[in-house]
């Protein structure tokens, strides 16, 4: 049945013509300059220290690291960092 609600949702979105990052569970990182950094479809904050931020995602894991870090805002599905951001890295 889930598989069926999933193929029927999949279909529906194609036919609204919806971008695939909306439709999928893959994260999807906005950042701002240099100092914001907003990740979307995370699934647990794994280190935090004022230098570095790891997350885990449904497809492997996010590495950020920079000077002054701190979590802004952190939502079930949403994690918004401030900082000085010196680096992003991302591995599956």
């Amino acid at each position: 049945m889930r598989k069926m609600s999933s193929k029927l949702r999949k279909r529906a979105f194609q036919w609204l013509d919806l971008p695939s990052d909306v439709t999928s569970d893959v994260p999807r990182i906005q950042m701002i300059g240099s100092h914001q950094i907003a990740v979307e479809n995370y699934r647990e904050v794994t280190h935090f220290s004022d230098g570095e931020l790891r997350l885990r995602l449904s497809e492997g894991s996010l590495r950020i690291t920079g000077a002054q870090l701190t979590i802004r805002a952190i939502y079930r599905d949403e994690v918004w960092i401030e900082g000085n951001i010196h680096g992003i890295e991302f591995a599956k």
